[in-house]
C-alpha cells in the first residue's frame, strides 16, 4: 500500500522550549485521527514557531521523527508575510466573502511564494515513488504545481480546500488570481466541501484562465485534473469512545449540576470575525428582550477558542465580545445568574461531548463557514430516543446541505435568530426526534473516516482512469515514427491548426503561427517520404497567407477545399456539395448573435459558424447550448451536421469532413504511416478512419471524450514535431 503524506500549514503538535513535541487538537488533526487509516503516514508542516526560536534544530527534527512528522522551518519574517499576511489577511477574508477586510501587499505575496517553495523542497526530499501527497487548505495553493516542477517522482497529488471558495466576481479581486489557479491545477484531484464551492472554482477557471471544465474535471497541462465534492465528516469514533468511558456519566452529571437547572444554549467556535460572534450576541440580547418569561430559564455558554492572539484585529474582536457579554449580563442578569458565560479557551473532547449531550440548543451561526464540524459533533452526541436538543444553523455554512432538518437562519437577521431560539425552546419532543434522527444517521455514517477513505480511493485511482486514452509521451512516439521512416516507410502527418498547433485567442484572426512554426513544418516537409498536411476549418486565404509556399498540403474548411503541396491552385474536394441550407441556418445564427453581445457569425463555403469567444464566458456557453438545441431541430432534415467546438457552434455540410479529406490524401500520398492530431469534434472523423495497411497514430489534443488512441496538449504536439525534425536531420547528417 502506498504511503500517505499529509501536508498542512501547521503540524498537529506544539513544540516547547526544549524541542519536545506535544500533540494538539484541531479540526483537520481530529478528522484524520478519527479516520484511523491503515496505511503508513507522514505529516509535513510548519512546527508553529520561527526557526530563530529553536536552539537546536537537530533536537526538533528528532522529536518530529518520533511523531511521524517532518518540519518546514520558516523565519519570523517569512511567517509574518506568508501566514499573518497573505494567507490570513488576504486569502482568508476574500474566500469568506469579506473583501472589505482583505489587504494586499506584494511583499506578502512574495513571502507566500517562498513559503510554498520551502514546503515543496521538504516534500521532494521526503517523498518516494508511489506516495500520495494530500495538501490541505489555502495556505498552500501554489504547492501542487511546484511539486510537478521540482520532481519527476511518481507522486499522486491531491488538494483539499477546507474553507469556502468565493464567487468568481470576488476571487477576481485578487491580483495574483491566475497564479493561484495555476498552482492548484498541479494537483490530480482538487476537492471542496460543497458543489457551490466547486461551481465557483470552475467559474473562476473560465473567467480568469479561459479554461472550460465540467463537473468532474478540467484538462490542463496534458492531463485531466479531477474535481470533486467531499464534505468532511467529524471525528465520530473519537466522540463515541469518550461517551463510552465509565467516567463519562459522572462528567455529564458534574456539568449538569453546574447548570443548576438552567436550559443550556451552547455555542462552540474559534474566535474569528467570520464566526459572527457580535451578531450572535445581538440575537441573544434580542431574545432576552422579547421573552422575559424565559430569561431566568436559560444560560448561553459561549466557548470561543482563542485565535491569532497578538494580531490587533483579533484582539479588538475579543475586547468587543467581552464588552458585549458584560453589557448583556449587566442588563439582564440577577444575583446568582448571568445569562451569558463567555469561556475564552479550548476544551478537551470529553468536556465538549458532555456539554453537547446536555445542550438543549446548539447555536451555530457563522457569517460564512466552509463546513462547520461543531454542528455535526452536537448531532452525534444527542440522545435521539430521548428528548434531543435542537440545532440552529447558519444558512451560510457548508453543513446546511447535509443537515437540512436543522432550523436554518440568516445570521445577519437578528430577529430571525431570536425567533428560532424561542421556537426551539418550545419545540415538542416528537418534532425534535423527527428532526434529529435523519441528521444523526447521516453524520454517523459519513464521518471523517468515510470522508478520508473516499477521497484517497479516488486519488489512488487517478492513473487507472486515464488508461482508456493513453496520455502520450510524445518524444518516444516521434522516435517510433522516425524508425519506420528510416526503414523506408512513407510517413504522412495530418495536423489540425487551432487548438493543435496554436492556442486559441479572443480574436481568431490574431491566432497567427509563431515565427518558428512555419520553419519547423517546412523543414519536415522537405524530406523524402515525409509529407505534411494542415487540415483546418480555416478559410483558404488564412492558410495560404501563413503556410503557402512551404511545400505542405493545405486543407481548408474541414475538407471543402484543398491545395496540394505540388499543386498550383485551390480545388474543390467535392464540386457537388449542397449548400442550399445556408439561408435558413444563417437567420438563426444571426439572431443568436444579436441576442448575445461579443458574438459574431462567420460564413464559409460549406459551413456557417457562430463564434462566442468574446462573449461573457458563462452566458456564451449557456447561449451555445440553447442554440445547439434549436439547430438540431432545424437541421433534422437537412444535409448538415451540427457541432459544438472551442467557443463556436458550427453547421457544416454532411458531404464534407476532415475524415473524408484525410482518407483521400492518404491514398494519393501512398502513406505507410500516418500521424493525425486534432482537438475538437470535427477531428473525430479523422480519428475514426481505419486505413488498411497503414500504421495509424491518432492523438487527441485536450480533454474531451475521443476515439483517438493517445492524448496530449499543444506543447506535446510541438515536442513531437521538433523531435521528429531532430531525429530525421540526425539520420541525414
Amino acid at each position: 500500500m502506498s504511503r500517505l503524506i499529509n501536508v498542512s500549514n501547521r503540524l498537529p503538535v506544539r513544540i516547547d522550549s526544549s524541542g519536545t513535541a506535544h500533540r494538539t487538537t484541531g479540526g483537520l488533526a481530529s478528522a484524520l485521527e478519527g479516520a484511523e487509516l491503515e496505511q503508513e503516514q507522514l505529516w509535513i508542516g510548519w512546527p508553529g514557531r520561527a526557526v530563530e526560536d529553536f536552539e537546536d534544530l537537530g533536537v526538533v527534527h528528532n522529536a518530529m521523527e518520533v511523531e511521524g512528522m517532518r518540519p518546514v522551518f520558516l523565519t519570523a519574517a517569512e511567517i509574518d508575510g506568508f501566514y499573518e499576511g497573505y494567507a490570513n489577511s488576504t486569502l482568508w477574508p476574500l474566500l469568506h466573502y469579506m473583501v472589505e477586510r482583505a489587504s494586499f501587499s506584494n511583499a506578502w505575496w512574495h513571502a507566500y511564494q517562498r513559503a510554498n517553495e520551502r514546503f515543496a523542497e521538504v516534500i521532494v526530499k521526503e517523498a518516494k515513488d508511489g506516495d500520495m501527497v494530500w495538501i490541505h487548505d489555502y495556505h498552500l495553493f501554489l504547492l501542487p504545481s511546484l511539486l510537478r516542477e521540482k520532481t519527476d517522482k511518481d507522486l499522486r497529488v491531491g488538494f483539499f480546500l477546507h474553507t469556502p471558495f468565493c464567487s468568481s466576481d470576488l476571487f477576481r479581486v485578487l491580483p495574483e488570481r491566475a497564479e493561484i489557479l495555476r498552482g492548484l491545477l498541479g494537483a490530480d484531484v482538487i476537492a471542496f466541501h460543497t458543489y457551490g464551492y466547486l461551481r465557483h472554482f470552475r467559474s473562476s477557471l473560465l473567467r480568469v484562465l479561459g479554461l472550460e471544465s465540467d463537473v468532474e474535471g478540467v484538462w490542463h497541462g496534458g492531463r485531466q485534473v479531477r474535481l470533486g465534492v467531499y464534505p468532511i465528516g467529524h471525528n465520530h469514533l473519537g466522540f463515541q469512545r469518550e461517551m463510552a468511558r465509565d467516567e463519562f456519566a459522572e462528567l455529564v452529571e458534574k456539568h449538569r449540576r453546574e447548570l443548576n437547572g438552567k436550559r443550556l444554549i451552547l455555542n462552540v467556535e474559534r474566535l474569528d470575525y467570520t464566526k459572527g460572534v457580535p451578531e450572535k450576541l445581538a440575537a441573544m440580547r434580542r431574545f432576552l428582550e422579547t421573552t422575559p418569561d424565559k430569561r431566568n430559564e436559560v444560560v448561553f455558554v459561549l466557548i470561543a477558542v482563542p485565535s491569532r492572539q497578538g494580531v490587533e484585529e483579533y484582539d479588538l474582536l475579543t475586547e468587543e465580545v467581552q464588552q458585549g457579554v458584560g453589557a448583556i449580563n449587566g442588563d439582564f442578569g440577577r444575583v446568582g445568574h448571568a445569562p451569558v458565560q463567555f469561556l475564552h479557551r479550548g476544551f478537551p473532547m470529553k468536556d465538549l461531548a458532555a456539554l453537547y449531550t446536555l445542550a438543549e440548543i446548539c447555536l451555530v451561526t457563522p457569517l460564512r463557514d466552509g463546513m462547520n464540524l461543531v454542528a455535526k459533533e452536537f448531532i452525534d452526541c444527542q440522545d435521539a430516543d430521548g428528548c434531543p436538543g435542537v440545532l440552529i444553523l447558519s444558512e451560510f455554512t457548508g453543513a446546511t446541505e447535509e443537515l437540512a432538518q436543522a432550523l436554518q437562519v440568516n445570521p445577519y437577521d437578528v430577529d430571525a435568530v431570536s425567533d428560532a431560539l424561542n421556537r426551539a425552546l418550545d419545540m415538542t419532543e416528537d418534532e425534535r426526534r423527527a428532526r434529529i434522527a435523519p441528521m444523526q444517521s447521516r453524520v454517523r455514517s459519513q464521518h471523517s473516516g468515510v470522508w478520508a477513505r473516499r477521497y484517497l480511493h479516488d486519488l489512488a485511482s487517478v492513473p487507472e482512469r486515464e488508461k482508456q486514452v493513453v496520455v502520450a509521451d510524445m518524444k518516444p512516439l516521434a522516435e517510433d515514427v522516425v524508425e519506420k521512416w528510416r526503414a523506408g516507410d512513407r510517413v504522412g502527418l495530418f495536423l489540425d491548426y487551432d487548438g493543435t498547433l496554436r492556442d486559441f485567442v479572443d480574436v481568431p484572426d490574431e491566432a497567427v503561427p509563431d515565427p518558428g512554426l512555419p520553419q519547423l513544418l517546412q523543414a519536415l516537409a522537405s524530406h523524402d517520404r515525409l509529407s505534411l498536411t494542415i487540415v483546418s476549418g480555416r478559410a483558404p486565404q488564412f492558410l495560404e497567407t501563413h503556410f503557402g509556399g512551404l511545400g505542405i498540403t493545405l486543407v481548408a474548411e474541414h475538407g471543402y477545399r484543398w491545395f496540394e503541396a505540388d499543386g498550383e491552385e485551390w480545388t474543390l474536394f467535392n464540386p457537388h456539395v449542397d449548400t442550399t441550407w445556408k439561408d435558413l441556418i444563417r437567420a438563426q445564427l444571426e439572431q443568436a448573435s444579436l441576442l448575445t453581445p461579443g458574438t459574431h457569425v462567420e460564413e464559409k463555403q460549406s459551413a456557417m459558424v457562430w463564434h462566442y469567444r468574446q462573449a461573457d464566458p458563462e452566458f456564451g456557453r449557456w447561449r451555445a447550448r440553447e442554440l445547439l438545441d434549436e439547430l438540431t431541430q432545424t437541421a433534422a432534415n437537412l444535409p448538415v451536421t451540427v457541432h459544438h467546438g472551442q467557443k463556436i457552434v458550427e453547421v457544416s455540410s454532411l458531404q464534407v469532413s476532415k475524415g473524408l479529406a484525410v482518407d483521400a490524401l492518404m491514398t494519393r500520398q501512398r502513406n505507410d504511416v500516418a500521424f493525425v492530431a486534432g482537438d475538437d469534434q470535427t477531428d473525430e472523423t479523422m480519428f475514426a478512419l481505419e486505413p488498411k495497411g497503414v500504421d495509424f497514430y491518432t492523438v487527441k489534443v485536450g480533454k474531451a471524450s475521443t476515439r483517438a488512441r493517445y492524448r496530449t496538449d499543444i506543447t506535446g504536439v510541438r515536442l513531437f514535431l521538433e523531435t521528429l525534425r531532430e531525429e530525421v536531420e540526425r539520420i541525414h547528417a
